[in-house]
């Protein structure tokens, strides 16, 4: 005991940025955030602002290996895909897909910003030491409790 866990104290890492939605041939710009935070550390959530005037917005809970996958390669299946791709001054980018078949959206993302935003959460949590950072301890009372 007395040993220091990885999850007492949560760090984070948020970045907001406007993704560009791709719809039928026209962007849009949307106000979005990047929120990762070590006490959910394999998830990054974004949330798309499509009225920045409103603090709610519309949040996805995307695996954070995905996100860095997709800077490399195509990543991902089913309802969130990510890959690499040029944007239309030829800038790196990635896209990212997500939504049912029926109604997916495409957003377009700058590339060297969201490497460097996954690159602090790389330091806040490692890739490898997810785990340690997961308070186990709810779900050991439950188990407890149920023996």
């Amino acid at each position: 005991m007395g040993q220091e866990k990885p999850y007492a104290g949560a760090r984070e890492a948020i970045w907001w940025t406007e993704a560009m939605l791709q719809r039928d041939g026209v962007s849009l710009r949307v106000v979005t955030s990047f929120h990762y935070t070590s006490q959910d550390p394999y998830a990054a959530r974004i949330t798309f602002h499509p009225d920045p005037e409103e603090k709610t917005g519309i949040p996805w809970f995307v695996e954070r290996d995905l996100l860095t996958a997709g800077m490399r390669a195509r990543a991902g299946a089913g309802d969130v895909q990510a890959w690499p791709a040029p944007g239309p001054a030829g800038d790196p980018c990635v896209m990212l897909q997500i939504g049912p078949s029926s109604g997916r959206a495409l957003f377009r993302i700058d590339a060297p910003e969201l490497r460097e935003w996954l690159t602090l959460t790389h330091s806040l949590v490692p890739p490898g030491e997810e785990a340690a950072h997961v308070d186990w301890r709810p779900l050991e009372r439950l188990l407890a409790e149920q023996a």
